[in-house]
């Protein structure tokens, strides 16, 4: 059998929900409060304002996209969504599934696997890296 993990979208969640974390995944509400929490929690105080709002119930996801005020935090996020490497994040949902603490025996293959969120954050706007 092949021990490679798949980087198709559907493949990767599909390992995160063999994991502890997929009951999580499974919660809207768990999962919308978990990310409400770590914005309230995080270095950006337009993240922490939007974190505020979301949970507080003053604005929906939907809300966000009409205050301007919002539109960079919204723009970097994106950013930083698009430089994800799925191969990186298919290999953890993988040693996740099978209990394998080390999913990356040759780290010159992937050498971003051991920093975790390290260098996906926005350094230019003095936004620390998310960990």
């Amino acid at each position: 059998m092949n021990d490679t993990p798949s980087t198709r979208p559907e493949d990767v969640l599909a390992a995160v929900d063999r994991t502890p974390y997929g009951a999580v995944v499974r919660d809207e509400a768990r999962r919308r409060q978990m990310v409400y929490e770590s914005l309230i929690s995080g270095p950006d105080p337009i993240g922490r304002e939007i974190g505020q709002q979301l949970r507080d119930g003053n604005l929906s996801p939907r809300d966000l996209l009409t205050v301007g005020d919002y539109q960079a935090f919204l723009s970097r996020a994106r950013a930083q969504a698009e430089r994800l490497e799925l191969a990186d994040l298919a290999a953890a949902a993988h040693s996740a599934a099978t209990d394998n603490p080390d999913p990356d025996p040759d780290p010159d293959e992937r050498p971003h696997a051991d920093r975790g969120w390290a260098g996906y954050g926005d350094e230019s706007s003095g936004e620390r890296p998310w960990r």
